[in-house]
């Protein structure tokens, strides 16, 4: 769980970012570039190097994503033109994706039988803790360093703190791994009769829609709050991930007692609830009510949707499977707003974009419920 940590706080490290550029003078056009370049790194690469990770393979895998991202950190104080730059996050996008790609094998191979939900959950909890906890030590930061730049420079070396433990890691994975086909690389025909199974493909259609619908709170929720004139979006946001943390912790053992996919379903649909609410709500106490809704209802689907796939992949599939889900996620950031500029360019209003977007969890919830063994495609 600490990779997964270090790998999101490269993320989050990077809220201000913008800020930096605009400071810079770089036009509204590069800003957009460079900020989508590392996403897009992601969302291009992963699908390639997906295929060629194994239990055998990922912690040296590990030990060279943290060498380019501490290479990427101490690059942007060097990267005085657009160009330059513009390398610089395609490098951190590619640390980025090897990293977590790499640790989404090692956590498969190492999850306990019966308490997959509980071990995605807590994967989860990893991935959110950097976005509590970096922006106001860097904002603390700032005054001593001068610029966001110095900043990232400045948390380059504590990546190195992680190499000393990965020969631990892996002789620790493989002792828990005692199937040796999980620790083999998947042949491609193998991955070609994965990608056909029904079940596999209507999971990661699933996991797809999710994230696209998400993309329409985190764009769009700022300007419909300010619009209204009720609650700050931060606190919106706090509340959010308080309580998708809050599900995490106190009700992670619900995770594995339950049927994932009837869950799924009834979670997913009242998500697709609450995002349409969002277009009718108007007072403060409305949106913070659905803030923790909308949190709860991520802080269940999210590990499940991704213990669901686990479940149903055989053991040297489960890998590629994860990363798979990751590949969707990215997808789902990157093809939710063009779908919002789309609907917008077309006259929908901004309010209306969430009744729209609600569709997207509703149907991940059906995908999600026929993907169960056994169960009827056309229930």
């Amino acid at each position: 769980m600490g990779v997964s940590f270090l790998a999101f706080c490269n993320i989050s490290l990077f809220y201000g970012l913008n800020d930096y550029l605009l400071g810079r003078g770089v036009s509204s056009f590069w800003r957009g570039l460079l900020l989508g370049l590392e996403p897009c790194t992601a969302l291009v690469v992963r699908p390639f190097i997906s295929p060629f990770l194994s239990v055998r393979n990922s912690v040296s895998v590990v030990a060279a994503s943290l060498l380019i991202l501490m290479g990427a950190l101490l690059s942007y104080s060097l990267a005085d033109a657009l160009w330059s730059l513009a390398l610089v996050r395609i490098a951190h996008g590619l640390g980025f994706v090897l990293l977590v790609s790499s640790a989404a094998v090692l956590l498969v191979a190492s999850l306990p039988p019966g308490r997959t939900g509980q071990g995605f959950g807590v994967f989860a909890i990893a991935s959110l803790l950097p976005y509590a906890v970096l922006p106001p030590v860097v904002e603390w930061l700032l005054p001593f360093a001068g610029s966001e730049t110095r900043v990232y420079a400045l948390f380059a070396p504590a990546l190195l703190l992680a190499l000393p433990a990965l020969p631990y890691l892996h002789r620790r994975v493989c002792a828990l791994n005692r199937d040796g086909m999980a620790q083999s690389r998947p042949t491609l025909a193998d991955i070609r009769a994965d990608l056909r199974a029904p079940g596999v493909g209507r999971l990661l259609a699933a996991n797809g829609l999710l994230f696209t619908a998400t993309t329409v709170v985190f764009f769009f929720m700022k300007a419909r709050l300010e619009m209204l004139g009720t609650v700050n979006a931060g606190l919106f946001f706090s509340v959010s991930t308080a309580a998708t943390i809050g599900v995490r912790v106190f009700c992670g053992r619900l995770l594995d007692r339950l049927d994932r996919f009837a869950m799924l379903l009834v979670v997913l649909a009242g998500l697709s609830a609450v995002i349409a609410l969002f277009s009718l709500a108007g007072e403060s106490a409305a949106f913070l009510v659905l803030a923790g809704a909308y949190g709860a209802a991520m802080g269940f689907a999210i590990p499940q949707l991704n213990a669901a796939m686990f479940d149903i992949s055989p053991a040297h599939l489960r890998g590629f499977n994860t990363n798979m889900m990751l590949f969707t996620m990215d997808a789902g950031y990157v093809f939710g707003p063009l779908l919002a500029g789309g609907l917008l360019a077309a006259g929908v209003p901004t309010e209306h974009l969430f009744v729209w977007f609600a569709a997207c969890p509703l149907l991940g919830g059906l995908l999600a419920r026929s993907a169960r063994p056994g169960a009827n495609p056309e229930s």
